[in-house]
């Protein structure tokens, strides 16, 4: 952990993926699933398909932001992307299986982020406001939180889904505020995502904590960081402050 001593907030925001919901863990079972039953995918190490993959997610779940495309119409369209570029046959006969394995085993290793629970129930127990900001459709967020037992401790979830608003656009930070009834002075934006959590915090007038769970390099000694949620006491100091 890094950084100055802060004042205590009136409220936390949380990201969801990969800050408080593992969605990298989920993710890696479902691509070891995969590379098991599948001979391209499997010419790959798991690191590379993990890479190659988080690439193209991320391009398709911006075209179901916009509205260009479904969700299923984008699970779909990423396997068939990943099985030709691993010079696969019959890509588009494979690619709606494939896309049904990896959502199956993709919801069965839905998991917190270590630490991620205990410290969400210490801060709304000190009677801080919780929100979730997250850039997805609200329907898949909302059983996410439900999943992990994280619901009744989230007083509000907002996505960009509903806002029409991606972070960092400090819009949906805003919401997020506003339904709370907090300034953005009195908040703390806790996220692993530098240009959209800790950007986006900083355009909205949040003080950002970075969650770096993944060990990048440091890019500004002025924000928090935190290599994990655990242990609590130093996930609380970094957040709530000293």
């Amino acid at each position: 952990m890094t950084g100055p001593t802060v004042r205590r907030p009136l409220a936390v925001l949380f990201d969801l993926d990969d800050t408080l919901f593992d969605h990298a863990r989920a993710t890696r079972v479902a691509l070891s699933a995969l590379r098991e039953v599948d001979s391209a995918l499997g010419r790959w190490s798991i690191d590379e398909l993990d890479r190659r993959h988080r690439v193209v997610l991320e391009m398709w779940h911006q075209e179901v932001l916009a509205g260009r495309a479904s969700i299923e119409q984008a699970r779909i369209a990423r396997f068939t992307e990943l099985v030709g570029q691993a010079g696969g046959d019959g890509v588009d006969h494979r690619a709606g299986a494939l896309a049904s394995r990896y959502r199956s085993v993709y919801e069965t290793t839905w998991f917190t982020v270590p630490g991620a629970r205990p410290l969400v129930e210490a801060i709304a127990g000190q009677g801080l406001r919780v929100a979730v900001v997250t850039n997805n459709v609200r329907r898949e967020q909302e059983l996410k939180l439900a999943r992990c037992g994280l619901t009744s401790l989230v007083e509000t979830l907002v996505t960009s889904e509903e806002v029409g608003a991606q972070k960092p656009d400090p819009r949906i930070f805003q919401t997020a505020l506003d339904r709370i009834g907090v300034s953005a002075p009195d908040a703390v934006m806790v996220g692993d995502a530098w240009p959209t959590d800790v950007v986006g915090a900083r355009r909205a007038g949040l003080r950002p904590v970075w969650l770096n769970r993944f060990g990048e390099a440091s890019r500004d000694a002025s924000v928090r960081e935190l290599r994990s949620l655990e242990p609590l006491a130093e996930a609380l100091a970094a957040i709530v402050g000293n």
